[in-house]
């Protein structure tokens, strides 16, 4: 499941929670649905951080290396 999706699932599962229309059976089944939903938002949204960051690093060492071999093609020029 997409992380908006999961998003959108958990912000109906407490609208639903707000609304006073729920016995307490249904309003506790939703809460432990909300709870996992939570779970694995959180999981999601870990590894997307992570992803990202990766991807920074990746990006900030190709710009070293290029920067490096910029400096070692200008040496080579003079």
């Amino acid at each position: 499941m997409k992380i908006e999706d999961m998003m959108n699932e958990l912000e109906k599962i407490v609208g639903l929670l707000n609304s006073q229309n729920l016995s307490l059976d249904e309003s506790l089944e939703l809460y432990r649905r909300g709870i996992e939903m939570y779970k694995r938002l959180q999981e999601a949204l870990s590894k997307a951080k992570i992803e990202v960051e990766d991807l920074y690093a990746q990006l900030h060492q190709s710009e070293v290396k290029t920067d490096a071999d910029d400096r070692s093609a200008e040496r080579r020029e003079d």
